[in-house]
């Protein structure tokens, strides 16, 4: 993957990525970078909130867009692909330690609103986080780098802390009547309040108020609620007629609406009437806001497990009951069942299958002892949503989630499949053993091939070197006619067995580009089996075969006769190699839909767990020490049977034979006992 598409995008750090030259740092060329960091540097970039990650020995820095703001002025964009330590040097006891633990123990960290005080801006100033340490692996499962996952809350809690200021100021102003106080005379509805009432509602300066007056400037969200507040503690509904609400007010334009918190107290009179009403009003708008803070950034945070490309789920207690799960979650485990299928149910209640797997256990084992794990490639076995099991490999965190006073009180899971990348890696062991098993078999091949051809060679020569000695000392009246038949024989028969090792050579070299042809013209095959068996026959005959035939009379089929008779000549070749001194029994018989060939022979067989490896190139039943041959004939004979929409096999029992045979279709259309030029099975 190239610089240009690892660092794509429109924003500013992956402009920044692109243009950096990474060969001049500790992590060197992009292209030579793991997968693994690979993978999290996209992420990073293409994630929307704050990430920051250090790579390596020298923790060289990684950081996205929305981490910029973070650094103010003096360490941007200086920071991009320099050593942490370089970096934050005023920080580094804090940090440290904690980016220690993750590198060398893999143990993560969360911490919340910690404060962190760095140099920016042209000073130290007291900065808040909420973040994560997270280990980053890379293939071989060591860990490379420590991932940040982090969100500045020095606003939350600067607006925090001024709330806290503020509430102790409003108790102090409480304290000394400071907040606003009204009176409302039930009877005529007019209300009296002091200065800082009538300023917090924007009243206008005046002696008493009308009540609707006065509501007239609560919000018009809010007016409703007030209003039947106000109405049930005068009618007695409330206990001791108690009156409490909190509702904004009106505020001016372009300004927010500011936050009062009521209190009230309704008296009644020996009949129940209410006669008097009486209150503070207290501005809370710093608290609210600081609420309203809070829960934006509580909603972000949420925002980003929903949206984060790995699995995500929280569960609570010791049951380890679901409370949260985000859809890739729910895809990968459930698949993508809604959320609320899982919610409130034991990790054991909706994941069943896990039992025996280990998997429960190393939940307990979190919850109990506070201390995380990390799977790697694991086995998980799974149910999938239509009912189907799946066997699947995943990476996996199990992070202890503490309470505010540190005790564990969940388990937060982040979990990722990586069953692509653990087949790919078995096929590409399986095609490193493929290959190595093509190496030796072609070794094994040029040796026995160069054998096999040098065989015949070696005869031809001893002969003409023979004959021509003869011819030379004694002429033609040396060699007799017998002789001289003889020596054309045996002549004739070691040109026909090199012929073949040269054409079975050249088949194979035809079958694997996809050249080999068969032409199929109208052939009377009992006659074509009859000739070659009878070709035969002075070769079964010097080997003290006895053949048995049973052939059916006028099969006649569309075939190729050239490459039919290749097949029964491979047939019979193993028959007086494999079985010699022993009956050989052919048949032709046509049986149903099907015209079937069978030779069998009563020789030595052939193990059960041979019966498909002879059919492959190159591979023999015996070793090349004990027979002749390049291993091509059975192979060739099936690739043949095969293009003619037949099929090929072999039945034997060790020390009872073997009956090798193939079968050709028979096409209704054309006719008993003619197959068609197209059949095919």
């Amino acid at each position: 993957m190239k610089a240009e598409e690892l660092f794509s995008g429109a924003g500013e750090m992956a402009s920044r990525m692109r243009e950096l030259d990474w060969a001049a740092t500790p992590v060197g060329p992009v292209e030579r970078w793991p997968g693994s960091l690979k993978t999290v540097v996209k992420t990073l970039l293409h994630s929307r909130h704050p990430m920051f990650l250090w790579w390596g020995p020298e923790l060289i820095q990684f950081y996205n867009d929305a981490y910029v703001p973070s650094f103010g002025r003096g360490k941007h964009p200086g920071a991009l692909g320099r050593p942490g330590r370089e970096t934050w040097p005023e920080i580094w006891p804090i940090i440290g330690p904690q980016i220690e633990d993750v590198m060398r123990e893999g143990k993560a960290s969360w911490n919340e609103d910690q404060l962190v005080p760095i140099f920016r801006n042209g000073r130290i100033e007291d900065v808040y986080w909420t973040y994560g340490y997270s280990p980053v692996f890379d293939e071989s499962g060591r860990i490379q780098g420590t991932l940040v996952v982090c969100t500045e809350t020095t606003g939350r809690i600067f607006s925090e802390q001024a709330l806290r200021r503020g509430e102790e100021r409003l108790r102090r102003v409480v304290e000394a009547s400071g907040a606003g106080t009204w009176e409302l005379e039930v009877g005529p509805g007019t209300m009296t309040a002091d200065a800082r009432m009538t300023a917090l509602f924007g009243l206008p300066e005046q002696s008493e108020y009308r009540l609707d007056q006065v509501l007239e400037r609560i919000h018009p969200e809010d007016v409703r609620g007030v209003h039947e507040s106000i109405a049930a503690a005068l009618a007695g509904k409330t206990q001791g007629g108690l009156y409490q609400k909190e509702h904004r007010v009106v505020a001016p334009p372009g300004a927010r609406p500011r936050w009062v918190e009521a209190r009230g107290q309704v008296s009644f009179d020996a009949e129940g009437r209410a006669t008097r009403f009486i209150g503070t009003s207290l501005d809370i708008s710093e608290r609210k806001w600081a609420e309203e803070e809070v829960l934006r950034a509580r909603q972000e945070l949420q925002s980003f497990l929903l949206q984060a490309p790995l699995g995500i789920a929280i569960l609570s207690g010791p049951r380890h009951v679901y409370t949260f799960a985000n859809a890739p979650f729910m895809s990968m485990l459930f698949g993508g069942r809604p959320v609320t299928d899982l919610l409130n149910l034991s990790v054991r209640q909706a994941l069943p299958e896990l039992e025996g797997q280990g998997f429960y256990e190393i939940l307990d084992g979190v919850y109990q002892t506070g201390q995380s794990f990390h799977g790697t490639k694991l086995r998980a076995s799974m149910v999938q949503a239509d009912g189907v099991a799946r066997e699947m490999f995943v990476n996996f965190t199990y992070q202890a989630k503490r309470d505010a006073s540190g005790r564990v009180d969940g388990i937060l899971v982040v979990i990722y499949e990586v069953t692509d990348q653990v087949n790919e890696q078995q096929e590409i062991e399986q095609l490193a053993d493929n290959l190595r098993a093509a190496l030796v078999a072609r070794d094994t091949f040029i040796g026995v091939a160069s054998h096999e051809l040098n065989t015949p060679l070696t005869t031809l020569k001893l002969q003409t070197q023979m004959t021509r000695r003869v011819f030379s000392s004694q002429g033609l009246a040396g060699i007799a006619p017998a002789r001289f038949g003889r020596l054309l024989d045996t002549t004739l028969l070691q040109v026909e067995r090199l012929s073949r090792l040269v054409n079975d050579m050249l088949d194979v070299s035809r079958i694997s580009t996809g050249k080999l042809t068969v032409i199929r013209v109208e052939t009377n095959l009992s006659d074509l089996v009859r000739d070659v068996l009878a070709r035969f026959a002075p070769q079964f005959e010097a080997a003290g075969i006895l053949l048995e035939q049973r052939l059916e009379e006028g099969l006649r089929l569309s075939l190729d006769a050239a490459r039919i008779e290749q097949v029964l000549t491979n047939f019979i070749i193993n028959a007086i190699k494999y079985a010699p001194g022993k009956p050989v029994h052919a048949t032709l018989e046509q049986r149903g839909s099907w015209v079937r060939f069978s030779l069998r022979d009563e020789g030595r067989g052939i193990p059960a767990d041979q019966h498909e490896r002879i059919f492959v190139r190159f591979e023999r039943a015996t070793s090349a020490s004990e027979s002749s041959g390049l291993g091509l004939g059975l192979y060739i004979s099936k690739q043949l049977i095969q293009e003619h929409g037949g099929r090929i096999s072999v039945e034997s029992t060790p020390g009872e034979g073997a009956t090798f045979s193939f079968e050709l279709r028979r096409d209704e259309k054309d006719g008993p006992g003619l197959l068609s030029r197209s059949a095919r099975d």
